[in-house]
């Protein structure tokens, strides 16, 4: 387990006085606010303040999870519908890209991210209700979007399938109050409790995104491994050792002290491409933020989701030679499931026959590894995360390791990292509109 995601950052500093990178200096000066937001971290989770450090510890609700999720199986669900938007279903969306779904387990399929209307008639002929199970995922039951669908499914599955509609949803949300709370209760859904002490965008590894990916057959306490791995990594590491503290630090040092507010994600591998979309979420929602009242400016960098290697050759030309603006990181998948082979019969094509016999994993870690080179030799700094390969212990590993290093960022910027009161102004905004 010890070598599950490694962090290489030394293309991430100033190799010369005009090169934009971070300086060790600068990650020296921060060092002792380093240690401070860790203790800041440790001490929240102790008094439980916050609990997405401690989600691998919880064996009685990983148990219920499983025993739910196989309920549904031996009831004949081949599909499972999950309705939710932003941390209540980017993170299952991850995983789910990321890990597919087990031989005896069910496709999960996504609504409520949208209230695009064609998106949901298509989901609604694409499935059996029969074979269905709806996991609705909502903390209070208020949020439109996915209530939107999620009331349209509802009325869906009572058509098709009479008194016994209630059978197939699950309800994942506060287990003491809110609107759909209410419901659950009234029509005997089964409920599963979005912890009060973690935020949606980190509820990944809670019944939010367990359940779902227990549908699937995905070995969830395998994943709940992986991100206990990293916490006690987190907690015996000093910070400025650990991975996840540094990746936090230098991200702030580039936006704060270089004007680099533009930070890439730039997973080599198209299973972690929807992982990037999560940590878009999470990076974002977490840090985007006014330091006080009277704040006009706002701090906090801009996520970007890409993709190698195939934005290379859409966006790696103004990450090379455009405004200054930006970092780069890199994932690279040391191993993956499967590989293949150029065959050797293109030695008979003069222009490719360098590629004869040459494997694509070969090829994809070249790429890499080429990107890296040409932006380091253009003052561009860019680090990159080695994980040893796509399993639910690795990915485990990925989700704590951002989720550690955006809350050191948000110690560090001096904001909440868990309010999000941009968002509440928007839904206040649409709720007038909507005649609320």
């Amino acid at each position: 387990m010890s070598h599950l995601l490694k962090l290489d950052t030394k293309n991430f500093f100033a190799r010369a006085p005009y090169q934009s990178g971070v300086t060790q200096v600068e990650l020296e000066r921060v060092k002792p606010l380093m240690e401070k937001a860790k203790e800041r971290l440790l001490l929240e989770w102790k008094t439980g303040r916050q609990g997405w450090l401690g989600v691998s510890d919880d064996m009685v609700l990983l148990k219920y999870i499983t025993t739910c999720a196989r309920m549904y199986k031996k009831k004949g669900m081949k599909t499972c519908l999950v309705i939710g938007i932003g941390g209540s279903d980017l993170g299952a969306r991850a995983a789910y890209a990321a890990l597919g779904y087990g031989k005896k387990g069910m496709r999960l399929v996504f609504a409520g991210g949208n209230t695009d209307p064609v998106e949901l008639y298509r989901i609604l002929q694409d499935i059996e209700p029969r074979k269905t199970v709806v996991n609705i995922i909502s903390k209070s039951g208020d949020t439109v979007e996915p209530m939107t669908s999620f009331l349209i499914v509802r009325d869906f599955f009572k058509k098709k399938l009479g008194k016994k509609y209630a059978q197939h949803i699950v309800a994942t949300t506060d287990m003491d109050v809110g609107s759909l709370h209410a419901l659950a209760i009234q029509e005997k859904y089964v409920l599963l409790p979005v912890p009060k002490n973690i935020g949606g965008r980190f509820s990944i590894l809670t019944a939010v995104g367990l359940f779902p990916l227990a549908c699937a057959a995905i070995d969830i306490k395998k994943i709940l491994k992986g991100a206990e791995h990293i916490r006690e990594k987190f907690i015996l590491e000093k910070s400025f050792d650990n991975a996840a503290c540094v990746y936090g630090a230098l991200q702030y040092i580039a936006d704060f002290r270089h004007g680099q507010s533009i930070q890439v994600l730039m997973p080599y591998s198209s299973q972690l491409y929807e992982t990037g979309k999560w940590f878009r979420q999470l990076w974002a929602e977490s840090l985007g933020k006014k330091k006080n009242s009277s704040d006009d400016e706002g701090v906090g960098p801009t996520p970007v989701a890409a993709l190698g290697a195939t934005d290379q050759h859409s966006q790696m030309q103004l990450y090379m030679e455009g405004p200054r603006d930006k970092t780069i990181t890199f994932i690279e998948i040391e191993k993956f499931e499967k590989d293949m082979r150029v065959p050797a019969s293109a030695k008979d094509i003069p222009s490719l026959s360098y590629l004869s016999g040459v494997s694509m994993t070969r090829i994809i870690h070249a790429e890499r590894e080429a990107s890296a080179q040409a932006l380091r030799d253009a003052g561009r700094p860019n680090m990159t995360i080695f994980l040893r390969d796509i399993s639910t212990e690795s990915f485990g590993a990925l989700i704590l390791h951002f989720e550690i290093a955006t809350a050191i960022a948000g110690c560090l910027y001096g904001i909440n990292t868990y309010d999000q009161p941009g968002v509440e102004a928007g839904k206040r905004a649409m709720y007038a509109l909507l005649g609320k």
